[in-house]
């Protein structure tokens, strides 16, 4: 069976835990109460630290059944503090948060870390594919005005 390190920071942590032995997940709760006004984030301690072995990353995903969005949550190997948790709030109400609630889940995956190499731009992407240029995150901003925001002020 495969481990993974953990440490607490405070005697008030909760260590992270699984649900069900076969969840994907590890959660991770919150060592501190807080109160997220509307559209706005907050950053949630967990009083916990863990050791991800090289070749490994954690990502910080939300809770199937949370109501709150995650920040970018990427734990790489070599980091050494605090899981902090960026906690999103995209409702029109406040979101309470008491200590010890599961905030976030963790999965700790396989990575891939290969060696950057720059190109001229002719040579790359020879064949052209049906996504083209198309679709990602980049062109969705440019083509979306910041006045086309829906009810909790999201584009």
């Amino acid at each position: 069976m495969q481990t993974i390190k953990v440490a607490k920071l405070s005697e008030e942590a909760k260590l992270p835990t699984r649900k069900h032995p076969q969840d994907a997940g590890l959660d991770f709760y919150s060592v501190a109460a807080m109160t997220i006004p509307a559209h706005s984030h907050a950053i949630v301690p967990t009083g916990i630290t863990i050791e991800i072995e090289s070749g490994f990353v954690g990502l910080l995903k939300p809770k199937g059944a949370s109501n709150h969005l995650l920040g970018a949550g990427v734990v790489d190997a070599g980091y050494q503090g605090e899981i902090l948790i960026k906690v999103v709030n995209p409702s029109s109400n406040e979101l309470i948060i008491n200590k010890g609630d599961a905030i976030g889940q963790m999965l700790i995956l396989p990575i891939l870390t290969p060696a950057v190499e720059e190109i001229n731009l002719a040579e790359i992407h020879h064949s052209q594919t049906q996504r083209s240029d198309g679709g990602g995150i980049v062109s969705q901003y440019q083509t979306t005005s910041p006045s086309k925001k829906n009810e909790d002020g999201i584009l």
